[in-house]
Order: structure tokens, then sequence, then C-alpha cells
């Protein structure tokens, strides 16, 4: 493969890890799942595991030029009343400027009531070191007036994702990005090369932590991070060429050597509590001497 990803750093607060159904008693590991759709023009992605914080650069790439965060639920950020801080003390307090917008009138189901706006160049920042259990973003190319913050929040906050997507719905937007448990990842785009990209950043994340697994295992504790190479983009569109709809997980660790895992495309999305399928006939490898991936089938069997 050529026009290899770069590399990305992967610590121990990883989605795949933090999230996961493992124990060191060897309960499975939280699969990685992928579907893609598309409807109405936006292509639409149903996958984890991913926090926000670990995708914010790829939103960054595709998006237009501000970001508007809603919805948020958290339990890194409490008040006095232990109730959960004010979006806008949370931007405050990260150091970020951003534009503030009352939203109480059309929130039903989030303790956040506030409606923030930024330049995406300042998400890293503003997500930096918390989780959010629940978040909402989305693009627009400036920041908005009173009247378009009322229609984006309605917008939101009254669409049914059962009935479409919600990026038609929303003037102006291009993305959205609905995020749970700081795990589950749902994004609509209009974009049709996000999706391979996505793809590829789950397959280098699910390989980092794959490491930082073996190393725990081996009793090698000591590292908190480790860095690791994305996958081209061409392989991961190469799986979506065979399918839209996988599930994953780590097959083998070779410390300092290679990290393969395994996967098998499946007629519908994975759900939490599901087995993964007896035949994972998909290998992709990455090779951590070269930081090359490759990607070739196999018979191989088993969980």
């Amino acid at each position: 493969m050529t026009e290899q990803g770069g590399p990305i750093r992967v610590d121990r607060f990883a989605a795949f890890r933090v999230n996961g159904l493992w124990s060191r008693a060897g309960s499975l590991p939280f699969p990685l799942s992928f579907a893609v759709s598309s409807a109405d023009g936006v292509h639409c992605v149903d996958a984890a595991a991913a926090s926000v914080s670990e995708l914010v650069d790829l939103f960054a790439a595709y998006a237009r030029g501000h970001a508007v965060v809603l919805n948020v639920g958290t339990n890194s950020w409490p008040a006095d009343d232990h109730r959960q801080a004010p979006l806008e003390r949370i931007a405050r307090e990260q150091g970020v400027d951003v534009d503030v917008h009352d939203i109480r009138w059309a929130v039903a189901r989030y303790a956040s009531g506030d409606l923030l706006v930024m330049p995406w160049a300042r998400m890293a920042r503003f997500l930096d070191g918390w989780y959010p259990y629940d978040i909402e973003i989305l693009d627009v190319a400036e920041p908005l007036t009173p009247t378009r913050v009322e229609e984006l929040a309605l917008a939101v906050n009254t669409h049914d994702l059962r009935t479409g997507p919600l990026v038609p719905q929303a003037p102006g937007a291009g993305l959205y990005f609905n995020g749970h448990d700081d795990c589950y990842v749902y994004v609509e785009t209009t974009s049709a090369g996000f999706a391979p990209r996505l793809l590829a950043r789950l397959l280098a994340l699910r390989a980092g932590a794959g490491l930082l697994d073996e190393r725990d295992a081996e009793g090698e504790d000591t590292e908190v991070a480790v860095t690791v190479t994305q996958p081209p983009v061409a392989l991961a569109a190469e799986l979506l060429g065979i399918a839209g709809t996988w599930v994953g997980k780590v097959a083998q660790v070779c410390p300092g050597e290679r990290v393969t895992l395994a996967l098998a495309p499946t007629a519908a999305r994975w759900r939490l509590g599901q087995a993964l399928p007896e035949v994972m006939p998909h290998e992709v490898t990455l090779d951590l001497v070269t930081g090359g991936w490759s990607h070739h089938v196999s018979g191989m069997t088993g969980r």
C-alpha cells in the first residue's frame, strides 16, 4: 500500500480500553465495529470505539470553519450543586474563547442548557482532558445569529434519526457528530471521502490499544501511550469496497514486530452483547518495524 497514513498517539485512556468488555480475567475485548450507508446525499457512519477527542482532527479536515457544540452530558465538570457545570464554564476553564447561546428552552434530554460556537481549531483544546458521555457537534461556516441558533437547536432536538439523516434538516451544516459513552460514534457528512479515513483511524486506534493491552498482560505497565502509524486510506477504501459493515478484533500481538487485526463483514452493524463471527477471514497487519500495513484474506477462526 502507498500513501501511508501519519502517526497517531494512543494512550491508556483510549476508547477501546476504557469502554472495553474485557477484564484481567480474560473476557472478550471491545470489538471494532463500522457500518457506513448513504441517504439523501449524506454519508452516515455508525462505529466504535472512539472518543470525540480521538477524532476531532479528522472532523476539522472535512468540516466548515466553525463547530457548534450542544447537548453535552459529562461527570467531569460538576458544579457546586452537584449538577453538570454549564458549557460556558467548561470553555472558560479550558482557556477557550467561544460564543455562548442559551438554549434551555429547547433542551429536553441533557443537562447542558447552553450551545457553544467556536472555530474548529479550538476544539482540541476545549475537549482536552475530560470525557463527555453524550455530545453533539455540527459544523457551520461562520458564527451564528440568534435566528440560526434557534433553527439548529430545534433541528437537532426534534429530529428522529430513525427517519433519516439530520444534516439535510440542519440549515448550513455539512457534518454532524453524535457521541455516546465517549465510545460510540455516529457521523453524518456530505463528503464521500470521510468514511475510509474514519475507518483507517479506528484500525490504528485498535492496534495501538492492543499493544497497550499486551504490555499490561506481560506486566510491562510503565508505558502510558504508544505511537502507531495509520493505515493508508486506500486500505480502508479497499475494505469498504468489499462491504460497508465490519467487525474486528486484535488477533495477534508480537511486541516489537507486528499487530494483526482480524475482521469480518457482517449483514448488520454490531451491537453491544453480540458475539463476534466464528470466522473472521480478513487480516490487516501493522508492521511495527516499517510502519507499513497489509491486508490479506485467511481462514482464521475462533474468538
